[in-house]
C-alpha cells in the first residue's frame, strides 16, 4: 500500500524537537497499514486513527480528500 503523509505543522515541530521526525512518520505507515483490510479504505470509514507514541504524544491521522495521510500530534498532558 502506497500513500503519501503529510505532517502538520504541530506534528513537524515535535517530530524535530525531539529527534523522531522519520519515527513518526514510520510509526504513522505501520499504524495505517495494520487496520483491517485496505488501511485508507478503513481510515477513510472511521474518519481518523489515533494512536500514542512511547512517551503519550498523541497522534492522530485522518484521510485527505487527495487521499494522503494526514498526522496532526500534541504533546502529553504534563499532569498525566
Amino acid at each position: 500500500m502506497s500513500f503519501d503523509v503529510i505532517l502538520t505543522k504541530s506534528a513537524q515541530e515535535l517530530g524535530e524537537s525531539r529527534g523522531v521526525l522519520p519515527d513518526l512518520e514510520e510509526r504513522a505507515r505501520d499504524e495505517i497499514a495494520d487496520l483491517p483490510g485496505d488501511g485508507l479504505e478503513e481510515l477513510e470509514r472511521r474518519l481518523f486513527h489515533a494512536f500514542a507514541l512511547d512517551d503519550g504524544t498523541a497522534v492522530i491521522c485522518s484521510l485527505t480528500a487527495d487521499g494522503a495521510v494526514r498526522v496532526d500530534a500534541c504533546e502529553a498532558d504534563a499532569a498525566a
